[in-house]
């Protein structure tokens, strides 16, 4: 419980300061920017306008989101970040419609007279040391506990350190009689703001939708194949809410284990998943055809043995070859030892097309190579890696 509160205190701890930063900000460059006439310093203005609503609600967002479980609410309130980062999103969205807008207007139509002074360089130089510190902060934090709406904070800031940065050369080229450069700056920024806001909004969406978390479910497999009376798994759901994963999987045993044994295995399962700070149910089932599976998985294993084999003048040796079951079907993971003198392409381009040359063989089977240099005169190529290829 006091990890909870820990990890709750320092999130809301860290969303605060930058409600706090970005009020300065905003306040900062709408002075400047009313003052000097810059759609470039404007549009940045209202960029952290939008960045302190991102940021209060995130403050919000991470305050609630920890909260345990109860009556209403079976999974707790993660995705409250999840519709926070979303939240921010559209608000930002909106904003560029505006800044796009203007732009376009002073480009086009209006003329509009830019006093560039000291202070319109000195904001937006604050500015850009300011989002720097929140962005590396907010980053640490979201990395640290997992939190989606952190993380849009932080993409936030780290957006606002570019964008401050084509300002500033717009506000340089406008000093010079360029004046055009101000709303090219203006549009620039937007662009930015689009491309990060629709990448924030496309992950949100996805997680709110319940979209598994890409490659988890293999890494979770993995894992579990490790525990020692595990001859399977399947049935692998999973989805995230906020920074916490839920699901359900089922493992398959040998049948002649014990229900005792059984029910032990299936606890070692769970603490090897807890490591992952979610929630996942595990369901062991015996295996009817346990046999069948044997002989395939035996099949398998002799199949790229044989490959490799026949393929040993393009690596010096291989090691540690396993096959598991996995969601899906099977999937193969072998060391392979290559010379000291390969670089990483040659490196790849060899696993490639042992990877072609085994799935000719086993069409529905996944390979993970694992790549080692050799260690020199030593007993797996009996003296024949001296560096070249």
């Amino acid at each position: 419980m006091g990890f909870i509160e820990d990890k709750s205190g320092e999130k809301v701890s860290v969303a605060l300061s930058s409600v706090i930063a970005s009020a300065f900000l905003t306040v900062g460059k709408l002075v400047v920017g009313v003052l000097t006439g810059s759609l470039g310093i404007l549009s940045e203005a209202a960029h952290s306008a939008l960045d302190f609503a991102a940021a209060f609600i995130t403050y919000f967002a991470v305050k609630v989101s920890d909260k345990p479980a109860d009556d209403k609410h079976h999974y707790g309130y993660a995705k409250v970040e999840n519709l926070s980062a979303l939240i921010e999103a559209v608000l930002l969205f909106l904003t560029c419609g505006w800044i796009i807008r203007e732009a376009v207007s002073r480009l086009l139509f209006a003329e509009v007279h830019i006093e560039v002074n000291f202070w319109s360089y000195a904001v937006i130089v604050i500015s850009i040391i300011i989002d720097f510190s929140r962005s590396r902060a907010l980053s640490k934090a979201a990395q640290k506990y997992n939190s989606q709406a952190l993380e849009a904070d932080a993409l936030h800031f780290s957006s606002d350190i570019l964008s401050s940065a084509v300002v500033l050369a717009g506000l340089v080229l406008a000093r010079f009689g360029i004046i055009y450069a101000d709303p090219v700056a203006a549009l620039i920024v937007a662009v930015i703001v689009i491309r990060a806001s629709w990448k924030l909004a496309k992950k949100t969406v996805e997680v709110l939708l319940d979209r598994a978390p890409h490659g988890l479910d293999r890494v979770i497999a993995n894992q579990i194949m490790e525990t020692p009376g595990i001859v399977g798994v399947h049935k692998v759901r999973l989805r995230q809410s906020g920074g916490r994963i839920h699901g359900d999987l089922h493992v398959v045993m040998d049948r002649n284990i014990s229900f005792v044994d059984g029910h032990k295995i299936a606890t070692t399962v769970e603490e090897k998943l807890s490591q992952h700070s979610g929630d996942i149910v595990v369901h062991f089932e015996p295996e009817d055809n346990w046999e069948e599976v044997q002989s395939e998985m035996e099949k398998t294993r002799k199949t790229v043995k044989k490959v490799m084999d026949r393929n040993m003048t393009d690596i010096m040796n291989y090691h540690d070859l396993k096959v598991i079951r996995v969601p899906g079907g099977i999937s193969v993971n072998v060391h392979v030892v290559l010379p000291q003198g390969v670089s990483v392409l040659q490196a790849s381009q060899r696993c490639d097309m042992l990877e072609k040359l085994i799935k000719k063989e086993l069409r529905n089977t996944d390979i993970l190579f694992h790549i080692e240099p050799c260690a020199g005169a030593c007993h797996e190529c009996e003296g024949r890696c001296d560096g070249k290829i």
